[in-house]
């Protein structure tokens, strides 16, 4: 065969494998699809599948594999639609139907629990998404079914899809409202593809904050109000998904649940970055039936410093109390944690103010626990063991150890009839009154008190501790911080309270 021949098939060969290479990805790009370990179908966050027709839908039961019944509604067009249940012949309508969707699994999920009856529902910020939401799609959402994140303003970081909770507040609400100028700073950051992190300091973040929970709220339950459990989270958030995955399976999602760790205000509520849990007959009696929510509620939210407050406040009308889920769910991280009897053989369901380092440290210490085959709960005796007990030290300059059950400093003439846990300066012996001249005197002061752990001093206060704290660096402080430990005391309660051989504590403290 001449060689233009030889050289012509070959071309010929290659276009071919070139042309069949192109027409599987555009297959794969088509569906934009995963294909999960466990057998099941997810799609990227912010996507819903799109049909011949050009109609998207959302997932039905089949695709979520959820243990409720009802499908879930179907989606007739991509834009402004009307959604409707099988078991329901009203329509709502959705003005973003494209937002919700699941995180992709890339891998490293084996012996992740079964998370197909969960909905995960993360808020956030604009001015800290960037920094805060990485470090969860590879870690706390990675290996989830499904999930939902909102914030203040919509964004796409990377293909997750990120939905403004705010954007269909009525017009009233936010007219010459302060609260809501950073809101409508955020719009303009958008619109200009400006960074909106600088607006962090010195912004109403925190005012603007509390009128994402009703509406965040009632969009989860328009997206997906078939779930059996929805769980919500913050951006700092850290979730140990096993023991998650333990306590649901103790109870039934058709029966209304409103799990978290209480807060008092002039009602109780769950604390919201410590992540609560509303089950899918408690959704369905509180929003369901109610989906008017945010016209009745908005205005109330001007009045009160804290939007988890009005969660509380929505169930409470349909009475569904909070069932108290603490120390499980937990306000404090490894570094703060008040390691004592009320914090040991407790299971560790969440964990608040979690830096993105340390939701990598948590996540890295669950799957050295998975590797050496340890399946039971993980508890907050071993995170203490594993991140906390190695540090602490006698003495520990430029340092807080968080101490502060009981704060010793000469009254002022500010506060002349300070109260010492019940007493007042003259009433102190010696040693109390001395302790706030030096760390010395300190640590004598945590010597004399049989149920002192570790004490700290600065600045003439002496503060004791009757649960052990690692705390934090005070290093470049102008004043000068000192911290101790008893550490003969803490190996004699480490030694006392053993390896919770009697099994996790799934009670808590709070019922």
């Amino acid at each position: 065969m001449p060689l233009t021949s030889l050289r012509s098939s070959s071309s010929r060969r290659d276009i071919i494998i070139v042309v069949s290479i192109i027409c599987i990805l555009t297959v794969i790009i088509s569906f934009r699809t995963i294909y999960t370990r466990d057998g099941s179908w997810r799609r990227p966050v912010g996507e819903l599948p799109t049909f011949g027709n050009g109609e998207t839908k959302t997932p039905s039961e089949s695709e979520e594999t959820t243990k409720s019944k009802a499908p879930l509604p179907v989606v007739t067009s991509i834009s402004s639609v009307a959604v409707t249940t099988s078991t329901s012949t009203s329509s709502t309508l959705v003005s973003s139907p494209t937002a919700a969707a699941s995180v992709a699994i890339t891998g490293g999920c084996d012996g992740f629990p079964d998370t197909k009856d969960i909905l995960v529902v993360m808020k956030t910020g604009a001015t800290e998404a960037y920094d805060k939401l990485p470090i969860h799609f590879m870690t706390t959402l990675r290996c989830v079914n499904d999930s939902i994140l909102f914030s203040d303003m919509e964004m796409d970081m990377a293909g997750h899809k990120v939905i403004d909770t705010l954007d269909e507040v009525a017009d009233d609400i936010k007219k010459d409202n302060g609260d809501f100028d950073l809101y409508r700073l955020l719009q303009e950051y958008h619109k200009l593809h400006e960074d909106p992190r600088p607006l962090k300091e010195g912004s109403n973040g925190w005012n603007l904050d509390k009128y994402k929970f009703v509406h965040m709220l009632l969009k989860t339950y328009k997206y997906r109000p078939n779930v059996p459990w929805y769980v919500f989270i913050e951006a700092d958030t850290g979730v140990i998904w096993d023991n998650m995955r333990t306590f649901l399976n103790k109870y039934d999602p058709q029966r209304p649940y409103y799990f978290g760790s209480p807060t008092y205000l002039d009602i109780e509520f769950a604390h919201g970055g410590t992540g609560y849990i509303i089950s899918q007959a408690a959704m369905a009696a509180a929003v369901g039936k109610h989906l008017d929510i945010a016209t009745k509620y908005d205005k109330d939210v001007q009045g009160i410093c804290c939007g988890d407050r009005m969660i509380g406040r929505i169930l409470l009308d349909e009475n569904i109390k909070l069932t108290k889920a603490w120390p499980m769910l937990n306000g404090e991280k490894p570094i703060t944690l008040p390691f004592s009897k009320r914090h040991w053989c407790q299971p560790v369901i969440t964990m608040h103010h979690m830096t993105a380092q340390e939701v990598s440290e948590v996540w890295n210490f669950e799957q050295e626990r998975k590797a050496q085959g340890i399946t039971t709960p993980l508890l907050f005796m071993e995170v203490f063991s594993h991140f906390v007990k190695s540090s602490l030290l006698s003495t520990r300059a430029d340092w807080t150890n968080l101490s502060d059950d009981i704060t010793y400093t000469p009254p002022s003439s500010e506060d002349p009839d300070r109260s010492y846990n019940g007493r007042t300066w003259a009433e102190l012996g010696p040693i109390e009154r001395a302790s706030p001249e030096s760390a010395d005197n300190c640590k004598a002061a945590c010597d004399a008190d049989d149920g002192c752990f570790q004490w700290q001093q600065h600045d003439q206060v002496c503060a004791l501790h009757h649960s052990i704290r690692l705390g934090e660096s005070k290093r470049g402080m102008q004043s000068t911080w000192v911290s101790g430990w008893k550490m003969d005391k803490i190996e004699k309660f480490q030694a006392e309270m053993g390896e919770c051989k009697s099994g996790a504590d799934w009670a808590g403290w709070g019922r």
